[in-house]
């Protein structure tokens, strides 16, 4: 595993979850969106995955922690709205849709960058081609 996958991950989450405070849900589509439109290679799978995993962590996290606090109370009733069968589900549930959200911000923000990137072929590759 890169290291810098790790360092920008953590950086996601911690951006991410300081946002939270201030403004709505979908701002972690931000970080993650800069996250993939500055980075230096086009691997789209570890973009999305590091987007994902991320906010897939802070969002799963977050609705750990209310439903120790609440005493299951709060998840009790979103589970009897959706239909869960159990309590757990609502974490894993808002898990997965923040990691898809984040996975996607960070997949369009690389794909931002590969679509930017200039495809001419360089002066050294045409110097090549004429001497052939």
């Amino acid at each position: 595993m890169n290291k810098n996958i790790i360092v920008n991950g953590t950086a996601i989450l911690i951006t991410a979850s300081l946002l939270q405070v201030m403004f709505p849900w979908w701002i972690i589509t931000v970080p993650c969106f800069i996250f993939g439109a500055f980075r230096d290679t086009n691997k789209f799978l570890n973009s999305f995955l590091t987007g994902f995993v991320s906010i897939a962590l802070l969002w799963g996290t977050y609705a750990a922690l209310i439903q120790l606090y609440t005493g299951s109370e709060l998840s009790s009733r979103i589970s009897i709205m959706f239909h869960l069968p159990s309590n757990d589900f609502v974490g894993i549930v808002s898990a997965l849709i923040g990691g898809f959200v984040g996975g996607l911000s960070a997949l369009c923000g690389d794909l931002i960058n590969w679509s930017s990137t200039d495809l001419t072929p360089s002066k050294a590759n045409k110097v090549e081609e004429e001497s052939l």
